[in-house]
């Protein structure tokens, strides 16, 4: 998650750089996505790391600190999820700009970033929200 991450910012930083009104709806999309991002990548990378062990049935040598991110994760989730409505509805504007100018690569990457965004809430959230519960057993 954390490679595709990259990957996506650095796409999202190309299409920046096209300027005009495709690069100025990416840079809109960019000043939530990041730091939105860098979030997630300090809150639930590091629990999904421990599910494996906790999938095995074992405990994760590091069990103290990912129940505390869980938990802090569980304090955020509302949060990173209204992020995420507000990053759709950058991704929207950035799309409809991409379609104006014709740019389909940027239309795509606008799809994937929401599919992204749905693959984040309907299977990596929900594993740290489980992986939560059974770390706090």
């Amino acid at each position: 998650m954390k490679e595709e991450h990259r990957q996506l910012h650095r796409e999202l930083v190309k299409t920046i750089n096209l300027g005009g009104q495709v690069g100025s709806a990416a840079r809109e999309v960019a000043k939530t996505l990041h730091p939105h991002m860098e979030r997630e990548n300090k809150l639930a990378l590091p629990v999904i790391g421990a599910t494996r062990e906790l999938a095995e049935g074992k405990m994760p040598p590091d069990l103290s600190d990912a129940f505390d991110l869980s938990i802090k994760f569980k304090s955020e989730h509302k949060r990173l999820l209204q992020e995420h409505a507000k990053i759709e509805k950058a991704l929207n504007k950035l799309e409809k700009a991409a379609m104006a100018a014709k740019r389909r690569d940027v239309v795509r990457l606008a799809k994937r970033l929401k599919l992204h965004a749905q693959t984040e809430e309907e299977l990596t959230y929900s594993a740290v929200l489980m992986a939560a519960r059974l770390l706090s057993r």
